[in-house]
């Protein structure tokens, strides 16, 4: 199935296991945020063939957790052809977001301390980095005027940004 197929992410129920949100995406219009997130199993291990998924935290009623909508999902959902790698005690997942598809997105699993952490990394102003949030500022009546990615730097953890 294609992310051009037109199909919503699935509902984003959350379980205990599954880490809070990896990263998040913000814009112009109004407060509500597409959180993305990692589905995991009792063992911390990632469960089916596309993990990860993204979901509506609506601020602006409640903080209300909904699903992306199928209109949605070319501008938020996550490519669902996602490339999962177990290496020792960590899992890594290599994904597309289907807005920037041009810059892989790379989500590491392991079981730390007895609990499941996960980190989200991608190419940010030419650095490796662990990605924190995508603001989108929108234009007016309709598109998109740029995209910042923001995060810390990999190999020192300096903040770092790119608009696109």
């Amino acid at each position: 199935m294609s992310a051009e197929s037109g199909l919503a992410d699935p509902p984003a129920a959350r379980t205990h296991r599954d880490p809070r949100s990896l990263f998040l995406i913000a814009k112009s219009e109004n407060k509500n945020q597409v959180h993305y997130g990692v589905h995991l199993d009792e063992a911390c291990n990632v469960v089916g063939a596309s993990p990860l998924y993204g979901y509506w935290r609506m601020l602006e009623n409640k903080g209300e957790i909904e699903p992306i909508l199928s209109r949605e999902v070319r501008a938020y959902g996550v490519d669902p052809v996602q490339r999962i790698e177990k290496n020792g005690d960590a899992t890594t997942i290599y994904a597309r977001m289907n807005a920037i598809p041009d810059r892989q997105l790379r989500v590491t699993v392991a079981r730390t301390e007895g609990r499941c952490e996960a980190r989200a990394s991608m190419s940010i102003a030419g650095a490796d980095a662990h990605l924190s949030l995508i603001y989108i500022r929108l234009s007016w009546p309709f598109g998109v005027d740029y995209i910042l990615l923001r995060g810390s730097r990999a190999l020192d953890g300096r903040s770092v940004e790119e608009k696109i």
